[in-house]
């Protein structure tokens, strides 16, 4: 009988220590939840997956392929494919390089004879190569489909531009991936980045520019950007970034559609939205500075890791002229959670100038302003998830 009486007190012990442990871990989820709800959800979330994976090793796998099977098609229900530009007058032989009349074996080649305010002609076909552009006023064009695939320099980019005033347009760019998880489709190290109609997707980062571009994008498509919370679909380390009748679609891997810590941000006739993808804010302006969002469409995911749209000032203010102003634009914030419009620092936070916005979302939004806000797609009379309202500026190509 002796035997059995420790057996007994230890089996009373580890019941006294199971159901002690799950009181106290339940109220420290009580505690973390009435601190920040956000939180809550990732460190349930965290659980949720372990366990999930420790009946199934394969379930995360499964769920990725699902997850980009739906996000496929939900940018299908709204975006026709992206199609290169009508090639005009300019005639180029594929898989051909050239400048003036000159051709070149490859992109290195044609790098290093390239002169200040030439143009970089590059002809139909997919490179697994990449280019390095140290001259000034120089402009990079592709003619028919050029795809720019995989192949980085430097390891850091597929292009990067060194020089001052650089044109880029008319190319897409996929598959680019560094060791330092940030590797983008254009790095721009010099003064100046003009890019137009260009198709990011599919990469760690679209385009990272440094504090001295003055970074401008028109008719132009990111999409499926992202790594690690530390890449994005477009990062622009200072300077100024004015983006106007592009999209920035489905960051993924907790990325920004748009970081900029640029003295002026301002996006016009854009559509920048979440949809299904696992991204964090659309806009994310850490230092603040001067951020105009007008005439355009943003959407928060149902499954968006980060409870709020735009993020203003979170790592210090830095900047002398400081305001954020939405005009004009449809905002749907409609992730599966807690949906927050706009995140600030509790120390200095701005007022936001809303003019004429319609916003649905079903939690409370703070905005000053004259604006329309709806608690549901229905009651604003849009369409259902996943199609996205078209703006009459809106930039073409959404599917009617």
């Amino acid at each position: 009988m002796g035997i059995f009486k420790p057996v007994s007190l230890l089996i009373r012990g580890a019941k006294y220590y199971l159901l002690g442990s799950g009181v106290a871990i339940n109220l420290a989820v009580v505690g973390v939840y009435g601190y920040d709800p956000a939180i809550f959800h990732q460190v349930y979330d965290k659980i949720a997956e372990k366990i999930i994976l420790a009946f199934n090793p394969n379930a995360l796998v499964e769920e990725q392929v699902r997850g980009q099977q739906q996000l496929d098609q939900d940018i299908a229900a709204n975006f026709a494919p992206w199609q290169p530009l009508d090639d005009g007058p300019i005639s180029v032989p594929a898989h051909n390089i050239m400048i003036g009349n000159r051709h070149y074996p490859s992109l290195a080649a044609a790098s290093a004879a390239l002169q200040d305010k030439q143009s970089l002609l590059m002809g139909e076909g997919v490179y697994n190569e990449a280019l390095v552009i140290s001259q000034n006023d120089v402009q990079v064009i592709g003619v028919g489909r050029v795809v720019l695939d995989g192949a980085s320099a430097e390891g850091k980019a597929a292009i990067i531009t060194k020089g001052r005033q650089i044109s880029i347009s008319n190319i897409e760019c996929k598959n680019i991936a560094v060791a330092d998880q940030n590797g983008a489709c254009i790095r721009s190290e010099g003064q100046g980045l003009t890019v137009n109609h260009v198709y990011f997707h599919d990469s760690e980062q679209g385009i990272l520019s440094n504090h001295n571009v003055r970074l401008q994008i028109t008719d132009s498509r990111f999409e499926k950007l992202g790594k690690n919370g530390r890449a994005h679909g477009i990062y622009a380390d200072g300077g100024e970034v004015l983006i106007d009748d592009s999209w920035l679609l489905a960051a993924v891997s907790e990325g920004h559609e748009l970081k900029s810590r640029a003295a002026r941000t301002i996006v016009r006739h854009c559509v920048i939205a979440s949809l299904t993808a696992r991204d964090s804010r659309l806009i994310d302006i850490p230092n603040g500075g001067e951020l105009l969002i007008e005439d355009s469409v943003l959407e928060k995911g149902p499954e968006s890791s980060n409870d709020s749209a735009i993020g203003y000032g979170l790592e210090g203010i830095s900047h002398t002229l400081n305001s954020i102003t939405l005009k004009k634009n449809v905002i749907i914030l409609e992730r599966g959670r807690f949906n927050n419009l706009l995140a600030q620092s509790a120390d200095k936070p701005l007022p936001v100038a809303g003019i004429g916005n319609i916003i649905v979302s079903k939690d409370p939004v703070a905005i000053d302003g004259l604006n329309w806000v709806y608690a549901s797609r229905d009651e604003a009379k849009l369409a259902a998830y996943p199609k996205l309202p078209v703006l009459e500026t809106a930039p073409v190509g959404l599917q009617p």
